[in-house]
């Protein structure tokens, strides 16, 4: 009991003494989030969003991520954006960061309705060109043990060479993926659909899983941004040959919690090799705790209706294929407008001065800007006039205004996530004493009982050294008496937060 209440007088006279005193932040705060340009997504895509945004209540940046991306899987197989005789595919990558209850999963699911029917309805007609196909295989088979009975070389090469190649299997009807290794998509990509999306609203499986693992990240990384830049991947194995691909799209829609992406936005390897700038990043503010009950129902919406109906007709209508090819896409050329080319030129040219200056720490993300600002303009132009010669001006400035959005996020985002090892570990420690009411801390006890992260004598002092030097920490000369014992090692906690 003793203990018990030198505890509590040290807490109190520890109170007393730091009265008006506020500790420093261990880290840059993460900066206000700015709205969402929901307007730019014009009357399609927007209402859309904005019904989403009102019904489900997820934040509006993530409501417009979820259609926008969806928008990009539906248009991506029809049409490159042309500049110069350089294409730029229509496929946009998206990551959302979100904690837990920002109904992540309610936007996905009317964001994707059209597509989920499509993929069901050829789901269905799969299985039965399945049965038809295995009938016609197991015919093909008997016909060419018959021709090879009774009969010379020759005449069997002329008989197989007159019954022709077996049938090929009918194209696998996977459309929507929730997490792929690159081979696993590689493999899809030859025996399935040539434009795929990959979405998953939780996606930690896939940023911190085993695509992304410390052994295949570098591979991962150049690989799914190979797929990016031209839709082309090689497989080279000893088992099966060697073989390039053409004319493959990916578009994607990664939602993830902020403990996952701190550790992902702030990879050097994800960054260097290009995955993570090729992504529209998004972290926006939370809606929790502002929504009442909404009496309303999406799938009666005039919004949602019209946005499902042009994505059918996007995802039904046949896809530009390579002459001789059941799935290599060959997308017709969409140019931008004269006066769309000189403002697409304008935007290329600030993003470009602005990555010595204000994008400085971006220049991963800076550099892909342009691209990005044609490729949200043609999903756009598509959502919108699917028969377009080319892109207007005004498409052009409203994906401008999108795709900047997402820069400064990217700025805002990324360099708060890199972040030292030591502070990571001093703001787990300080937690934890916040956790168990610790407001003395001794070296023994965190090292046996403290997070795992401090669990050796080096990190633990790391840490305990930065929270001395934010404020959070004194050291308490002459050490103190702990559960019946004198302690040398032991410092006064801050377990408040500060005002």
């Amino acid at each position: 009991m003793n203990a018990v209440l030198s505890l509590e007088e040290r807490a109190n006279k520890l109170v007393a003494e730091n009265a008006g005193f506020a500790p420093e932040p261990l880290r840059r705060p993460l900066p206000p989030a700015e709205p969402y340009p929901l307007e730019a997504l014009g009357d399609v895509l927007g209402g859309a969003a904005k019904a989403i945004h009102a019904v489900v209540q997820s934040p509006a940046g993530l409501c417009g991520q979820s259609i926008l991306s969806a928008a990009s899987l539906a248009a991506q197989p029809h049409a490159d954006v042309v500049i110069d005789g350089r294409r730029e595919p229509l496929s946009l990558w998206h990551v959302t960061v979100g904690d837990s209850g920002e109904r992540k999963s309610g936007a996905d699911r009317w964001a994707l309705q059209a597509h989920r029917d499509v993929e069901r309805s050829d789901a269905d007609a799969y299985r039965q060109a399945m049965a038809s196909h295995e009938v016609a295989l197991s015919a093909h088979k008997a016909a060419a043990r018959a021709a090879e009975k009774g009969k010379d070389a020759e005449a069997i090469r002329a008989s197989l060479h007159k019954l022709g190649p077996p049938p090929e299997s009918p194209l696998s009807p996977l459309l929507l993926v929730p997490e792929a290794t690159l081979e696993g998509l590689h493999k899809l990509y030859q025996s399935g659909r040539p434009s795929l999306g990959l979405f998953n609203d939780d996606a930690g499986d896939f940023l911190d899983g085993h695509a992304m693992s410390r052994d295949n990240r570098t591979k991962s990384a150049a690989g799914f941004s190979k797929l990016w830049d031209s839709g082309e991947f090689a497989r080279i194995r000893a088992g099966d040959g060697a073989a390039k691909f053409y004319g493959r799209r990916l578009a994607m829609h990664v939602m993830v919690q902020p403990v996952i992406a701190e550790r992902v936005l702030s990879d050097d390897v994800l960054t260097g090799q290009g995955f993570l700038p090729r992504c529209l990043v998004a972290w926006p503010a939370s809606t929790v705790g502002t929504r009442s009950y909404c009496d309303a129902d999406l799938s009666r919406d005039p919004a949602l209706a019209r946005y499902w109906s042009r994505m059918r007709d996007l995802l039904t209508a046949p896809m530009p294929l390579r002459e001789g090819s059941r799935n290599e896409l060959e997308p017709r050329a969409l140019p931008l407008a004269p006066d769309a080319k000189a403002l697409w030129v304008g935007v290329h040219n600030a993003i470009e001065a602005d990555m010595a200056g204000e994008f400085a720490s971006v220049r991963a993300w800076a550099s892909k800007a342009a691209s990005q600002v044609a490729r949200i303009a043609g999903v756009l132009t598509l959502v919108e006039e699917p028969d377009a010669t080319a892109i207007r001006a005004e498409t052009v400035g409203r994906a401008a205004l999108l795709a900047m959005y997402h820069l400064r996020e990217a700025a805002r985002i990324a360099g708060t996530a890199s972040v030292p090892a030591k502070v990571k570990h001093a703001e787990a420690l300080l937690s934890w004493c916040r956790e168990t009411g610790r407001t003395l801390l001794h070296s023994r006890d965190a090292l046996r009982n403290g997070p795992n992260c401090i669990r050796t004598n080096e990190a633990f002092t790391a840490a305990v050294e930065a929270l001395e030097v934010a404020g959070w920490a004194t050291f308490a000369e002459g050490g103190a008496v702990l559960e019946g014992r004198r302690c040398a090692r032991v410092w006064r906690v801050l377990v408040g937060e500060p005002d």
